[in-house]
């Protein structure tokens, strides 16, 4: 009876730290959905390219796709991170539309402590990309540790990418969790259109949203 009891709140504490996390890293909203993820996105790349390990631009140059995420990260034994940002692919004429994408992470392990983590995930290949941002999941597994704020880059597993990441705050502690990437259809919705889907607008089928354009002059700046 004490272990299904000890169970049942930790399982409680999970969720309320999901929850807590998706929240935080929420933030301040516009009137505009998709405008607010471009600028998730946005605060991100910075945040990394203005670090002391900022992406290669030869990384950005030959890539095929690159995820950029704004989150929150907390956890007591448990853990839970939540994030927004954007997904946009490498075109022959430059950088796509963005698509509006989400991040939930759960851990078990040795953790402790809450913080605020940028990640930018740049990807060589087109097709993994794709599925990466279609499918909606995507396995990580790894050791964190950081106090005060760090800077430093990881590599997730499977399709191939490069994981750059800046985190600040205090969190320690070894880790293995799974990320779920979800796609935000009332954000795409908003930005593009009922009828628009995430690989039409990676094709670049339809025109820059609100940010778009600043974000891929972003991108274009951090390639050279």
């Amino acid at each position: 009876m004490t272990r299904i009891v000890a169970a049942f709140a930790s399982s409680r504490l999970f969720l309320g730290l999901a929850a807590s996390c998706l929240a935080l890293a929420g933030g301040c909203k516009s009137q505009n959905p998709m405008l607010d993820h471009v600028t998730e996105g946005l605060n991100a790349l910075n945040a990394i390219q203005t670090s002391g390990k900022p992406i290669p631009p030869a990384e950005l140059k030959s890539c095929a796709g690159v995820a950029l995420l704004e989150c929150f990260q907390m956890g007591v034994v448990f853990g839970g991170m939540g994030g927004n940002g954007v997904a946009v692919k490498r075109l022959s004429s430059g950088w796509s539309p963005p698509v509006a994408i989400g991040l939930v992470k759960g851990d078990f392990g040795a953790l402790i402590g809450g913080q605020h983590v940028d990640l930018v995930m740049v990807f060589d290949d087109a097709s993994a990309f794709e599925t990466f941002v279609t499918a909606g999941s995507y396995f990580w597994a790894g050791a964190d540790g950081t106090a005060g704020s760090a800077t430093g880059n990881t590599q997730a597993s499977g399709p191939p990418v490069k994981v750059f990441m800046t985190a600040g705050g205090l969190y320690a502690g070894a880790s293995i969790g799974g990320v779920g990437i979800i796609l935000k259809p009332d954000a795409n919705t908003a930005g593009y259109g009922a009828e628009a889907t995430p690989i039409d607008i990676l094709n670049g089928k339809f025109a820059q949203p609100a940010g778009g354009t600043e974000l891929a002059k972003k991108l274009d700046s951090a390639s050279e």
